[in-house]
């Protein structure tokens, strides 16, 4: 399987390094960057998972970062953790101020590795393209010419989560299988007109 890529972007090295043995350990690549226009680099050229990204930087800020980020087409889907000291110091900026620069997650530093990690695979979970099955209802499309077994059929999958289409005939069949682009077509063999092995050649 894959590793999920992190782009890490913090100054502190030591800091960076530490984490970086954390995620590893835990199954994920870490690409490290120490200030925000290497680490915004980076996230265009490599197209990390996800990207923890420290707020006090040597040149632009994590906030201003973070936002490039959000407002760039490409990389906009890329879950971000604010990763910081700041909000714990007087006068710092607290976690909703991180939310209104489109931050993700917010974890004041210093954190432990659990929190660290639980707040890593629950964006990596949450933001994953999902598949066909578990983000829409699979299509499946019922061609009988019984339609006391359609409907009892039909109930059946509705009840499993299936959107169900009917056909009483082949040509109807042809024609739903035509526009609906069903995921699985049950077909009878024995109808009036088309029988179902010519529905299935066609």
């Amino acid at each position: 399987m894959k590793k999920s890529k992190i782009l890490f972007i913090d100054d502190d090295r030591d800091f960076v390094e530490a984490n970086k043995i954390i995620l590893n350990n835990a199954g994920y690549e870490v690409i490290p960057a120490y200030d925000g226009k290497t680490g915004m680099q980076k996230a265009i050229n490599e197209k990390p998972d996800l990207i923890i990204l420290d707020v006090i930087l040597p040149d632009i800020n994590g906030f201003s970062v973070c936002r490039e980020i959000k407002e760039d087409p490409n990389l906009q889907n890329i879950p971000v953790i604010l990763f910081t000291s700041i909000g714990a110091k007087p006068g710092g900026y607290p976690e909703n101020i991180g939310i209104q620069h489109k931050a993700d997650a917010y974890i004041e530093k210093p954190a432990s590795p659990e929190l660290l990690l639980e707040k890593v695979t629950f964006l990596l979970t949450t933001s994953a393209p999902k598949s066909k099955i578990e983000s829409e209802k699979p299509k499946i499309l019922l061609v009988d010419d019984d339609p006391d077994f359609l409907e009892a059929t039909k109930q059946i999958l509705l009840a499993n989560r299936f959107e169900v289409i009917t056909a009483k005939d082949g040509d109807e069949g042809i024609q739903k299988a035509r526009i609906e682009n069903p995921d699985l077509i049950f077909l009878d063999v024995i109808m009036p007109g088309k029988d179902g092995y010519t529905v299935c050649y066609e």
